[in-house]
């Protein structure tokens, strides 16, 4: 499933990553919590299957290219291309030179295990049978064990490790070792410290932190003048960021006023809103609230709403059922994961106390604690006062307010937690799931059923203009949700949020030169004046030779078309397609315009179709099947879609594979909880 040709496994897709993991959960009972271990064994398995490629298959034939010009028997799932560019690779000066290298360095080492595929639980497994029940083996006696032959001889070098660790152990038995946390019986043996990574005697992917149970490092203690002088940095620091942050809320609340303007304006027949027309269509389309038939026929009917829960910033859309509070007023505080301990404070349960704080009433969800010290002090705060506290050592000595879920608490507490809780695990218990609605989505879809719909809530996100070449904001309804985790038909807001997934990937990979996309807002009433100026304007950005995605919805359907150079290819998941005429005049003009502009071959480009497409098995895929074709165009690193599906067939797409780009799409509405 992995190509043989990436570097290393960090290089790996994310998204090849998430299908091994698919895999894995369908095959074996596995914990959520053990998927990073589980793909770290995955990378390793892979390292050495390119090993073992390398010393069988290729290292031996150097020079003979016959022997080296397909994939060895057995091994032709690798793919013709791939293998040679592997063989290329491996068969360079530089790669020869650092394989020896790193051989020469493996000949070094010293105390080579015996235990092949058993490993060490399985070693730990077969001394549990004659050990005496709870006591601990210690990774010392692991560690001599493996090195024990079949035969009982153990090789001179290991010997007097053996014997010195069977000495230390003694010595352990009757309390005369000194043993502190890593500095044990078998690093006293071997006389030098574990590594930082791992563990030696227990296996892989167990570090030291897991294995001594080591505590998170604490702040060091400076001097009176190193104190002196980092409050000097930071009034200094401060001062700057004050005034950064009065220039920057003075833009924001010039932003806000004017969009909320224009959303009034949309809401209210009293004052119309009409901009100038080079905006109107495209700039200013900030509230993105499409209908369940991906058509904004219906969008006044059905999406009635108060304008004012839309438009403010709710900081508590995230917090789904606050955690029962059974602990007491010493605490750790975290940012963003449980994980990230930024601070310790104390926490204040008293409900009789007043619930505002610098002026702003405590929001439900969360706590009011007073910082008392910093872990990581240039963190920000969950909820920054603008112009005094923004980071976590500037709120020390202060009482803030911090998400409930991210407060650690040290200490029993008499009181418990009696706010909504109850109420809200209730509406989630009373959620049935619906059958189609993945399991690790099941959060996201309880949520949908009970808190959006309970509050006419929806999840909101700015798309950033190098999305689709324009700001825009983009709201998610309840139905968007539902009809996605529920495979029924999905509208725009869905496909919307799955071109911005799309997007963060191709950044990552630095492909932004390479693909594009194209509002989809903008393709409704394509007729209009604006729409053929932000085309042509769009195909300018970037190279020539970017390849655009534009989904269209003629009506009650989803289909994909790619501009790409001279050449419009248009992707229809139905058997049957159809031809939309005017649309195709539309995207033909555009690119004209757009080659006239810029100086290039003045002709009229090619509309091409492609027959072999996978096609839709019944009417409500579309949508689904459009952001898979551009997953799979995106993730070819031939680009060879054109020829791929230039033939006429009837294959379709697994269910399995469209499960992938609904959890992905779900996936990323779960990041904007």
């Amino acid at each position: 499933m992995v190509s043989i040709n990436i570097e290393s496994w960090p290089e790996v897709d994310r998204d090849e990553k998430d299908k091994l993991w698919i895999d894995v959960q369908d095959t074996f009972k596995v914990a959520p919590e053990s998927k990073k271990m589980v793909l770290a064994s995955a990378g390793t398995k892979w390292r050495q299957f390119k090993t073992d490629l390398t010393n069988k298959h290729v290292l031996p034939y150097l020079g003979k290219r016959k022997k080296l010009r397909k994939p060895p028997k057995g091994y032709e799932f690798v793919g013709l291309l791939p293998w040679r560019e592997f063989v290329k690779q491996r068969s360079t000066e530089q790669w020869l030179k650092l394989h020896h290298e790193q051989s020469q360095r493996v000949k070094k080492r010293k105390y080579h295990h015996k235990l092949s595929r058993k490993g060490y639980i399985g070693l730990e497994e077969e001394l549990r049978e004659t050990w005496p029940e709870g006591k601990v083996i210690d990774h010392a006696v692991l560690w001599k064990k493996a090195r024990v032959p079949k035969n009982g001889k153990i090789d001179e070098e290991v010997t007097p490790i053996a014997s010195k660790i069977d000495e230390l152990l003694e010595k352990k038995s009757k309390g005369e070792l000194d043993i502190s946390r890593s500095d044990d019986v078998l690093t006293q043996a071997l006389e030098t410290p574990e590594h930082p990574g791992r563990v030696r005697g227990v296996g892989g992917f167990v570090n030291l932190t897991t294995y001594f149970n080591l505590p998170k490092q604490r702040r060091v203690t400076i001097t009176k003048a190193e104190l002196l002088a980092r409050d000097r940095e930071r009034d200094r620091e401060l001062q700057e960021t004050k005034k950064l942050l009065y220039e920057q809320q003075a833009k924001t609340e010039e932003l806000f006023n004017k969009r909320l303007a224009e959303l009034e304006a949309r809401f209210s027949e009293k004052t119309p809103y009409a901009p100038p027309m080079n905006v109107a269509v495209f700039e200013n389309n900030l509230l993105t609230q499409i209908s369940d038939k991906g058509s904004f026929h219906d969008a006044a009917k059905k999406n009635s709403f108060d304008l004012n829960d839309n438009v403010k910033v709710n900081v508590d859309d995230c917090k789904i059922i606050p955690p029962p509070t059974d602990m007491g007023n010493t605490c750790e505080l975290a940012v963003d994961t449980i994980s990230n301990i930024v601070a310790f404070g104390t926490v204040f349960d008293d409900e009789d106390m007043t619930m505002t704080i610098h002026g702003v009433p405590l929001k439900e969800g969360c706590l009011k604690v007073s910082v008392d010290g910093d872990i990581q002090g240039d963190a920000r705060l969950p909820f920054p006062v603008l112009g005094e506290m923004e980071l976590v050592r500037e709120a020390i000595g202060s009482h803030v307010a911090w998400p409930e879920e991210l407060v650690i608490r040290k200490h029993p507490s008499k009181n418990n937690n009696k706010k909504k809780c109850p109420i809200v695990k209730s509406l989630f218990d009373k959620a049935e799931l619906h059958p189609f609605v993945p399991k690790r989505c099941k959060l996201l879809y309880k949520h949908a059923k009970t808190i959006m719909e309970e509050t006419n809530e929806s999840i909101s996100t700015v798309l950033d203009d190098e999305v689709i070449d324009v700001p825009k904001e983009l709201y998610i309804l309840t139905e968007n949700v539902t009809n996605l985790l529920e495979m029924k038909w999905i509208g725009q807001g869905v496909i919307a949020a799955y071109m911005a997934h799309l997007h963060e990937i191709i950044s990552q990979r630095d492909e932004l030169d390479t693909f594009a996309f194209i509002d989809l807002a903008a393709t409704y009433k394509c007729e209009r004046p604006g729409f053929h100026p932000y085309l042509v304007d769009r195909l300018k950005e970037g190279k020539t030779d970017r390849i655009f995605f534009m989904p269209y919805n003629p009506g009650e359907h989803w289909i994909l078309t790619i501009i790409w150079e001279d050449e419009i290819y248009m992707l229809d998941p139905l058997p049957k397609p159809v031809h939309y005429q005017s649309w195709e005049n539309i995207v033909i003009n555009a690119v004209k315009a757009f080659n006239a502009e810029t100086g290039r071959v003045n002709k009229v480009p090619k509309v091409k179709f492609l027959p072999g497409v996978p096609k839709q098995p019944g009417g409500v895929e579309c949508g689904y099947y459009v952001m898979r074709y551009m997953k799979d165009i995106i993730n070819d690193d031939t680009l060879s879609f054109s020829t791929k599906w230039a033939s006429k067939s009837r294959n379709s797409y697994t269910q399995e594979q469209l499960d992938e780009v609904r959890i992905e799409a779900a996936d990323y509405l779960q990041t904007l909880l």
